[in-house]
């Protein structure tokens, strides 16, 4: 998903300072564009504190910035599409496309992997079970997934193997000991771990979540790039700034 932000012709004020400028104009256009989609993005980080329960820096920092040029005096603002590994193999645009527009949200890698081994059913999804430990902002956390899937022989990632073995260093951990998929006669419940007596369950699965749109990515955007008053705040800047005049 991406926005562009331009100063759009019917700002006539704006207009008429940048063209006396002649042709230093697309120089100063291209600034006050780029002080609009900085503001734009800082809307956008807003309305994610807003719209979400403790949002990860992951979330937060989700929005990439095409900044204008001289040459092409329009920006553009989109959520990541490239993956990154506090990403828990999704890209930002995965993650926030259903937010956005509403639908089921995309596996995580940990899903895919309990997926593949045959332990998560299709058409279900993996959320926290009371014996979950949770990270800051909510959710499992890494080292808890790590030893789960390692328990279970499901890690599946290139360049890496962590998956429990027949080794005195592994079975020490005990993982593979611990972890166990729950079931009710044949049908898989979700997981659980047994440390001593205690059995406490970390993952249910559950059918497929589907999300109503609520975060307005686009709403957002438009709500600066229509702010006439911002737009000739920060042309009159930019202005000011060519010419040296001091405010």
């Amino acid at each position: 998903m991406k926005a562009r932000l331009k100063i759009s012709d019917d700002m006539d004020d704006a207009i008429a300072s940048l063209n006396r400028l002649g042709s230093s104009a697309g120089k100063a256009q291209a600034q006050a564009v780029n002080e609009v989609v900085k503001q734009a993005e800082q809307q956008l980080r807003t309305e994610v504190g807003s719209v979400f329960d403790r949002p990860t820096p992951f979330t937060l920092n989700a929005f990439r910035i095409q900044y204008a040029k001289p040459s092409q005096p329009e920006a553009a603002i989109w959520v990541k599409d490239e993956k990154a590994g506090a990403s828990k193999g999704l890209a930002p645009e995965d993650w926030f496309k259903p937010q956005v527009y509403g639908g089921e949200r995309a596996l995580k890698a940990s899903e895919r992997m309990l997926r593949a081994k045959g332990i998560l059913p299709p058409g279900m999804y993996a959320v926290p079970g009371k014996g979950a430990r949770l990270d800051a902002y909510g959710n499992m956390s890494r080292g808890h997934i790590t030893q789960l899937l390692s328990g279970l022989k499901a890690f599946d990632r290139a360049g890496s193997d962590h998956n429990a073995t027949d080794s005195k260093r592994s079975v020490r951990k005990g993982h593979a000991a611990a972890f166990f998929v729950l079931r009710r006669g044949a049908k898989p419940l979700g997981i659980a771990e047994r440390r001593g007596k205690t059995v406490q369950v970390v993952l249910v699965f559950t059918r497929e979540p589907s999300y109503a749109p609520r975060f307005d990515f686009h709403g957002v955007v438009r709500k600066v790039s229509e702010n006439d008053a911002l737009i000739e705040a920060a042309v009159d800047k930019a202005v000011a700034d060519l010419l040296g005049v001091s405010g």
